[in-house]
């Protein structure tokens, strides 16, 4: 009894440093805590285990690891301690999909990234079923399966966006489509309190795509900032009522990449749509989204942008993949890095500094500013395809490859956050 107890009061709260859902605590690829002094450390794997199928990335607390995987035809759950990777609880479900051809290469899921916070973990599956667990424990503490009010309840590549965790509401968007049969399409953006799923409010409106959500604090007001099929919405996050919307089609519904949110600005990108950026406003009692300004050398597929040292940086698709930075304020490309870089890269802020992690396995490390990305050092941290997004905190770089997770540890850098037990 003791050791539960001490696990639950451990598992309150992220601290500085962690990485507790979708792209790190502030959902904007930044990697909170320590920064980088002195030369590049040396990255040591301290443990490696296998965690099954999916691009789903793990989150960190303290001393845990959480990650979300696919064996067979069903979903797991598991808790694993950061210092050595034993595990700590383990749990599944039942979870048959059959992937559409077009992405069969990109395997069956999970894709969603969980959410961890007040001790309790959000996982969403990749047949729309939102579960939430104990995070001490793997106890089941509520569900809610969408496909009990949706006749199509994921899209047709599965469910990708990572649920958010705002005050205490958990707010997701179910629902989804099939392409052979758009006309049942259904969906609704909904927020359940955190305790006990009870529904607070819904916007009933068009069906999920795989952007994942974000907050965006305009004026003092809460702007739940979300893409659909075919739009991106503005919410009121206390109420659900729709602020401002623009219109936002993207082919064959490629709508991935995460809103980005800069000051008041809203800036963002997809398959083949360039980087545009529009100003959130407020006129009277209307709000609305300002077009400001939009550059056609460089978009994003599959890869959400950071902001580091007053430039955005990002991983465009354009020319077999690359680096490039852009000015925040004018759309004015600073730099392009060099070209033919895959598919796909997850993009960290640390600091003054950008961690790149390529498809191949690389981690790219080095100081990125107005003039370019300059490498400093390039980490070798996997031999598969590294395409879920990791997790870096103070002391550890955790990655998931293939059906492997592994944790990295930096040779000669000091903990902000001691770690717990």
């Amino acid at each position: 009894m003791r050791t539960r107890l001490a696990l639950l009061v451990w598992s309150v709260a992220a601290l500085a440093g962690d990485w507790p859902q979708w792209r790190g605590a502030g959902r904007d690829g930044v990697a909170t805590g320590l920064e980088r002094k002195g030369a590049w450390p040396a990255l040591e794997r301290v443990w490696e285990r296998i965690a099954g199928g999916g691009y789903s990335g793990p989150v960190v607390v303290g001393d845990r690891v959480w990650v979300h995987a696919r064996r067979g035809k069903r979903e797991v759950v598991a808790c694993l301690r950061l210092k050595d990777g034993q595990l700590l609880w383990e749990q599944e479900n039942e979870a048959p999909f059959v992937q559409y051809r077009s992405a069969r290469a990109h395997g069956e899921g999970p894709f969603s990234t969980p959410a961890l916070a007040g001790g309790r973990l959000f996982t969403y599956g990749m047949t729309g079923v939102l579960s939430v667990w104990e995070a001490a424990t793997g106890q089941l503490l509520w569900r809610k399966e969408s496909g009990r009010e949706f006749q199509w309840a994921y899209s047709y590549f599965g469910t990708a966006q990572s649920p958010l965790i705002w005050n205490n509401l958990c707010l997701i968007h179910l629902g989804g489509h099939r392409r052979t049969d758009d006309s049942a399409a259904a969906g609704a953006m909904v927020a359940l309190r955190v305790e006990d799923g009870k529904e607070v409010w819904r916007w009933p409106g068009q069906p999920p795509c795989g952007a994942s959500p974000v907050i965006a604090m305009v004026g003092g007001e809460p702007h739940l900032v979300l893409k659909t099929s075919r739009d991106i919405f503005g919410l009121d996050a206390r109420t659900g009522s729709t602020l401002w919307r623009v219109d936002w089609p993207v082919t064959e519904d490629n709508t991935i990449v995460t809103p980005f949110i800069v000051g008041e600005n809203l800036i963002t990108s997809d398959y083949d749509k360039g980087v545009v950026a529009w100003h959130i406003e407020k006129q009277g009692t209307e709000w609305s989204a300002r077009p400001l300004w939009k550059h056609r050398g460089a978009s994003m597929m599959m890869s959400s942008p950071v902001m580091v040292n007053g430039v955005l940086a990002g991983f465009s698709h354009f020319h077999k993949g690359e680096m490039f930075g852009l000015d925040p304020e004018g759309g004015r490309l600073l730099w392009r890095d060099q070209s033919r870089s895959g598919e796909h890269a997850s993009v960290v802020c640390w600091g003054r500094d950008l961690l790149v992690f390529l498809e191949d396995g690389r981690m790219l490390a080095g100081r990125a500013s107005r003039n370019g990305f300059q490498v400093e050092r390039t980490y070798t941290l996997s031999a598969a395809a590294t395409w879920a997004h990791p997790a870096v905190t103070d002391t550890h770089v955790i990655v998931r490859a293939g059906d492997k997770i592994a944790a990295y540890a930096w040779s000669g850098f000091k903990t902000s956050v001691s770690a717990k037990e």
